[in-house]
């Protein structure tokens, strides 16, 4: 498609998923700050939490995809700073994230699990932005697909690579060659999020406890995420036909639920924070 936005030089260009990327965080993290602002929190205190986030979200996802690929990394290690090529798994940088926003929002004396509930649903929004610049890079692609409005990736992408292949073994076996076109399932992914999305800012005016709307986006990211891997190409079976995000879903799922049903029966629900000055006397006010 469009991976490269802007060329400075031979060896200096902007980048459409690096540009995606950007925008998902920042949009992320102004959105999550406004709300929070708005319920009392300090907008700064969000803001300095969405730095960390994103830090330990590349290095997370960034680990993840290494580990997975680790023969790769070892042939080419100077590879593992290409961050500009793709290479980057979701659960890895979403784990890294929450570990270190949960801990960032203890130190500052915010109601963790009100805080991963304003979080969340710009987590879905981020998710969408980033995979249109999947999409614009090429990456994270699908199965060929006679569809009409599947897609045909230029020469020089990773979905462009499994095309040519894919059209090379056709030709090995004496079938008709033609340039495949291939399910976009960055699009695909992109318009899944942005539904969750929408279904996150509707159960947050209505939430009955707190950690509903961030339980419940880790019920329904699993969901989609476990469907789109059978319209994937990029990546393997590992067991019973299913891949490693397919397995790794399942058990995010499971959990999920479990955390869900177990939150919404605490009952607890946090409706403001405490106000500057009984921050440190008087807790944040609650219903059950």
């Amino acid at each position: 498609m469009h991976p490269i936005i802007w060329r400075i030089s031979e060896t200096l260009a902007i980048k459409s998923y690096g540009i995606a990327i950007a925008l998902a965080f920042l949009v992320a993290i102004y959105l999550s700050a406004r709300k929070a602002a708005k319920m009392g929190f300090r907008f700064n205190d969000f803001v300095d939490m969405g730095f960390w986030i994103i830090v330990s979200a590349v290095i997370g996802s960034r680990l993840f995809y290494i580990l997975f690929h680790l023969g790769t990394y070892i042939k080419e290690p100077a590879a593992i700073l290409k961050l500009w090529h793709g290479g980057l798994i979701f659960y890895g940088g979403f784990a890294a994230a929450v570990a270190v926003s949960f801990y960032f929002m203890y130190r500052k004396k915010i109601p963790i699990w009100l805080g991963a509930d304003i979080i969340a649903p710009n987590v879905a929004l981020a998710y969408a932005i980033t995979r249109v610049g999947c999409f614009l890079n090429g990456c994270c692609f699908g199965k060929a697909t006679g569809l009409p409005w599947g897609v045909a990736f230029p020469p020089g992408s990773a979905a462009g690579e499994y095309s040519f292949r894919e059209q090379f073994i056709q030709m090995l076996i004496g079938q008709p060659v033609e340039h495949l076109k291939l399910h976009p399932t960055q699009l695909y992914a992109c318009l899944a999020s942005l539904a969750i999305f929408a279904i996150l800012l509707v159960v947050w005016r209505t939430r009955k406890f707190d950690g509903q709307v961030f339980w419940l986006y880790l019920v329904l990211y699993p969901v989609y995420r476990f469907g789109v891997e059978f319209l994937r190409a990029d990546n393997k079976a590992l067991l019973w036909k299913f891949t490693t995000p397919q397995l790794m879903s399942v058990a995010l799922f499971a959990c999920a639920i479990a955390a869900y049903f177990h939150m919404r029966k605490r009952g607890q629900l946090t409706t403001a924070a405490p106000s500057e000055a009984a921050a440190d006397k008087t807790p944040p006010r609650r219903k059950k």
